[in-house]
């Protein structure tokens, strides 16, 4: 299904936006992207367009500013999930230029966006005058007193910092030797998986939320992962919210759907615990089912060795 302007497909639409609609010739401005999608939806993801210097329309890529994940209401307050790609653009011709729509794939669906229209202004020509020429280049000859104190404040530093290195070496070649008292190694960790995987199991048997205990269950699903997140990646993620966390894992080597799978799984559980949100009851299951899948797709493969 091929759409023309800002549409929606059970649930899902996106939407161009600009920071400021009208420019300087050269100068920078912030083109957005929003796809929002349904929580009720089901599972899937937006297929984004591939740019590579250029916009079609006209418009020059500076740099590409990330993607950026959020748990939002929509108009009619209902919780949806919305990704935001943002691109620092300008442009070099003058006059009105069209932003034609961006197209999105959700599924078997194309969402198109709404068009853009960004007015580049030339620079304002400046009076007569006012800028000098550049002035000629003029060699100067250093005399070898002016060198010499020029170097003076070095020949200090360095002269201090090998007086300072030989002292240390000579303390450090003289310094008692102690005993070394042998103290056993700590008994391994079990695995990370191991223990996130056992305790989701856990979680799903109990099943807490079938007694009215709704919040707690998705807070148990949620401090599970961020303790193997902690575990497997070495980032506190105990003590960081999903709005630092989502920063964090632009430097974590986790694929892009990984990545996705996690911010959802927390933005779920951030709704039931902070915003008071009541899920269905299919959501209670598929918190542990996302966790679960986590987990198993980030698991490090154990390296085979022979005794």
């Amino acid at each position: 299904m091929s759409c023309m302007g800002m549409q929606r497909a059970f649930g899902q639409q996106v939407q161009m936006t600009l920071d400021t609609s009208t420019i300087a010739i050269g100068a920078r401005t912030v083109l957005r992207i929003q796809a929002d999608r349904d929580l009720t939806s089901g599972a899937g993801k937006f297929e984004w367009p591939v740019w590579q210097d250029t916009i079609p329309g006209g418009l020059e890529i500076l740099q590409e500013l990330g993607t950026d994940t959020t748990a939002v209401e929509n108009e009619e307050g209902k919780p949806i999930i919305r990704v935001e790609r943002a691109f620092e653009i300008t442009a070099w011709d003058s006059g009105y230029i069209a932003v034609p729509p961006v197209s999105l794939v959700w599924g078997i669906d194309t969402l198109a966006s709404n068009p853009l229209l960004l007015n580049v202004l030339l620079a304002r020509p400046r009076a007569p005058g006012q800028i000098a020429g550049l002035a000629d280049i003029r060699k100067v000859q250093w005399t070898w007193q002016e060198k010499f104190q020029r170097w003076i404040p070095w020949i200090l530093i360095v002269t201090a910092a090998i007086g300072l290195v030989l002292f240390l070496l000579s303390r450090w070649r003289n310094r008692p030797v102690a005993e070394v008292e042998y103290v056993a190694p700590p008994a391994p960790l079990e695995p990370a998986h191991i223990v996130a995987l056992r305790e989701l199991d856990r979680i799903n048997k109990e099943a807490i939320w079938k007694r009215g205990q709704v919040k707690a269950h998705h807070a148990e699903v949620s401090e599970v992962i961020r303790r193997y997140f902690e575990r497997r990646y070495n980032y506190p993620a105990m003590e960081r919210s999903t709005d630092e966390l989502r920063s964090g894992l632009v430097h974590l080597p986790i694929r892009a759907q990984e990545k996705e799978l996690i911010l959802e799984l927390l933005n779920l559980t951030d709704l039931v615990k902070f915003a008071k949100w009541t899920p269905q009851s299919a959501d209670h299951q598929r918190v542990i089912e996302q966790g679960i899948r986590f987990v198993e797709v980030t698991t490090i493969a154990p390296q085979n060795s022979e005794d």
